[in-house]
Protein backbone atom coordinates (compact mmCIF):
# COMPACT_ATOMS: atom_id res chain seq x y z
CA UNK A 1 0.00 0.00 0.00
CA UNK A 2 2.82 2.30 0.45
CA UNK A 3 4.13 1.59 -3.17
CA UNK A 4 0.63 2.79 -4.19
CA UNK A 5 -0.05 6.01 -1.90
CA UNK A 6 4.40 7.31 -3.13
CA UNK A 7 2.87 5.88 -6.77
CA UNK A 8 -0.02 8.56 -6.22
CA UNK A 9 1.81 11.26 -5.20
CA UNK A 10 4.26 10.84 -7.61
CA UNK A 11 1.42 11.26 -10.73
CA UNK A 12 -0.51 14.16 -8.19
CA UNK A 13 3.58 16.36 -8.50
CA UNK A 14 3.81 15.41 -12.16
CA UNK A 15 0.14 16.56 -12.77
CA UNK A 16 0.50 19.38 -10.87
CA UNK A 17 4.43 20.23 -12.47
CA UNK A 18 2.24 19.77 -16.10
CA UNK A 19 -0.07 21.76 -14.98
CA UNK A 20 2.06 24.32 -13.89
CA UNK A 21 3.97 24.40 -17.44
CA UNK A 22 0.81 25.00 -19.37
CA UNK A 23 -0.56 27.87 -17.24
CA UNK A 24 2.82 29.36 -18.03
CA UNK A 25 2.33 28.62 -21.56
CA UNK A 26 -1.22 30.11 -21.63
CA UNK A 27 -0.27 33.36 -19.13
CA UNK A 28 2.63 33.76 -21.95
CA UNK A 29 0.20 33.42 -25.21
CA UNK A 30 -2.37 35.65 -23.27
CA UNK A 31 0.47 38.26 -22.84
CA UNK A 32 1.53 38.06 -26.27
CA UNK A 33 -2.15 38.81 -27.59
CA UNK A 34 -2.32 41.65 -25.33
CA UNK A 35 0.68 42.88 -26.79
CA UNK A 36 -0.32 42.85 -30.36
CA UNK A 37 -3.98 44.01 -29.72
CA UNK A 38 -2.31 46.59 -27.99
CA UNK A 39 -0.43 47.61 -30.96
CA UNK A 40 -3.20 46.72 -33.33
CA UNK A 41 -5.00 49.99 -31.21
CA UNK A 42 -2.80 52.08 -31.21
CA UNK A 43 -1.76 51.78 -35.21
CA UNK A 44 -5.32 52.10 -35.85
CA UNK A 45 -5.53 55.51 -33.72
CA UNK A 46 -2.47 56.62 -35.00
CA UNK A 47 -3.94 56.62 -38.64
CA UNK A 48 -7.48 57.99 -37.16
CA UNK A 49 -5.47 61.21 -35.30
CA UNK A 50 -3.49 61.80 -39.31
CA UNK A 51 -6.61 61.33 -41.20
CA UNK A 52 -8.25 64.26 -38.29
CA UNK A 53 -5.37 66.70 -39.19
CA UNK A 54 -5.23 65.55 -42.76
CA UNK A 55 -9.17 66.49 -42.98
CA UNK A 56 -8.69 69.67 -40.65
CA UNK A 57 -5.26 70.73 -43.03
CA UNK A 58 -8.02 70.60 -46.16
CA UNK A 59 -10.92 72.10 -44.79
CA UNK A 60 -8.46 74.91 -43.78
CA UNK A 61 -6.61 75.59 -46.77
CA UNK A 62 -9.62 75.17 -49.13
CA UNK A 63 -12.12 77.45 -47.37
CA UNK A 64 -15.18 78.26 -49.58
CA UNK A 65 -15.39 81.54 -51.12
CA UNK A 66 -17.86 84.03 -50.39
CA UNK A 67 -19.43 83.73 -54.08
CA UNK A 68 -19.84 80.19 -53.05
CA UNK A 69 -21.68 80.72 -49.40
CA UNK A 70 -23.43 83.32 -51.24
CA UNK A 71 -25.12 80.46 -54.37
CA UNK A 72 -25.10 77.98 -51.00
CA UNK A 73 -27.11 79.97 -49.17
CA UNK A 74 -29.34 81.45 -52.18
CA UNK A 75 -29.60 77.15 -53.05
CA UNK A 76 -30.78 76.55 -49.38
CA UNK A 77 -33.03 79.72 -49.41
CA UNK A 78 -34.59 78.99 -53.46
CA UNK A 79 -35.29 74.85 -52.19
CA UNK A 80 -38.19 76.03 -49.48
CA UNK A 81 -39.81 77.50 -53.22
CA UNK A 82 -42.21 75.02 -54.49
CA UNK A 83 -40.76 73.15 -57.57
CA UNK A 84 -43.17 74.09 -60.24
CA UNK A 85 -46.45 75.64 -61.04
CA UNK A 86 -47.94 72.12 -60.60
CA UNK A 87 -47.63 72.75 -56.82
CA UNK A 88 -50.04 76.12 -57.44
CA UNK A 89 -53.93 75.79 -56.72
CA UNK A 90 -55.68 74.92 -60.28
CA UNK A 91 -57.55 78.04 -60.26
CA UNK A 92 -54.11 80.21 -60.04
CA UNK A 93 -52.37 77.96 -63.15
CA UNK A 94 -55.49 78.30 -65.53
CA UNK A 95 -55.22 82.33 -64.46
CA UNK A 96 -52.18 82.90 -65.35
CA UNK A 97 -52.57 80.95 -68.45
CA UNK A 98 -54.75 82.89 -69.89
CA UNK A 99 -53.08 85.60 -72.10
CA UNK A 100 -53.27 89.30 -70.72
CA UNK A 101 -55.26 91.95 -72.32
CA UNK A 102 -53.02 94.67 -74.58
CA UNK A 103 -53.21 97.91 -72.86
CA UNK A 104 -51.91 100.87 -74.32
CA UNK A 105 -51.14 104.13 -72.05
CA UNK A 106 -51.26 107.47 -73.21
CA UNK A 107 -50.16 110.15 -70.65
CA UNK A 108 -50.34 113.68 -71.86
CA UNK A 109 -51.44 114.05 -75.39
CA UNK A 110 -50.40 117.50 -75.88
CA UNK A 111 -46.56 116.04 -75.47
CA UNK A 112 -47.46 113.37 -78.15
CA UNK A 113 -46.74 115.22 -80.80
CA UNK A 114 -43.49 116.66 -79.77
CA UNK A 115 -40.38 115.47 -81.59
CA UNK A 116 -37.46 113.75 -79.38
CA UNK A 117 -34.37 115.81 -79.16
CA UNK A 118 -31.00 114.66 -80.06
CA UNK A 119 -29.98 113.90 -76.59
CA UNK A 120 -33.20 111.72 -75.39
CA UNK A 121 -32.80 109.80 -79.03
CA UNK A 122 -29.40 108.65 -78.09
CA UNK A 123 -30.71 107.32 -74.70
CA UNK A 124 -33.81 105.94 -75.54
CA UNK A 125 -31.53 104.23 -78.19
CA UNK A 126 -28.43 103.01 -75.65
CA UNK A 127 -30.50 102.37 -72.32
CA UNK A 128 -32.12 99.23 -72.79
CA UNK A 129 -28.21 97.83 -74.56
CA UNK A 130 -26.57 99.16 -71.35
CA UNK A 131 -29.23 97.87 -68.76
CA UNK A 132 -29.36 94.51 -70.95
CA UNK A 133 -25.36 94.49 -70.55
CA UNK A 134 -24.96 94.99 -67.08
CA UNK A 135 -27.73 92.45 -65.78
CA UNK A 136 -25.77 89.80 -67.76
CA UNK A 137 -22.73 90.70 -66.48
CA UNK A 138 -23.85 90.40 -63.02
CA UNK A 139 -25.53 86.86 -64.00
CA UNK A 140 -22.20 85.66 -65.18
CA UNK A 141 -20.24 86.73 -62.15
CA UNK A 142 -22.78 84.68 -59.66
CA UNK A 143 -23.32 82.01 -62.25
CA UNK A 144 -19.33 80.84 -62.61
CA UNK A 145 -17.25 79.50 -60.99
CA UNK A 146 -14.23 81.89 -59.15
CA UNK A 147 -10.52 81.80 -61.43
CA UNK A 148 -8.49 82.64 -57.94
CA UNK A 149 -7.55 80.14 -55.66
CA UNK A 150 -7.45 82.61 -53.13
CA UNK A 151 -9.70 84.32 -51.19
CA UNK A 152 -8.60 88.03 -51.22
CA UNK A 153 -10.80 90.90 -52.25
CA UNK A 154 -10.08 92.93 -54.78
CA UNK A 155 -11.81 94.76 -57.64
CA UNK A 156 -12.77 93.03 -60.15
CA UNK A 157 -13.82 94.56 -63.51
CA UNK A 158 -16.59 93.65 -65.77
CA UNK A 159 -14.91 92.30 -69.06
CA UNK A 160 -15.86 94.97 -71.81
CA UNK A 161 -17.31 93.46 -75.13
CA UNK A 162 -15.42 94.01 -78.11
Amino acid sequence: MGNEADEITRQIKETEDQMDEDLGELEQRAASNAMRYARIAAVVLGVAAVAGVGVLIYRRMNRPTRREQLRRMLFEALKDLPDSLRDLPEELTDRLKKSLPSVTVVVNRDNAARELGRLERIVRRVAPAVAGSASSALIHRFTTAPDRSDDTPSRSTIPASD
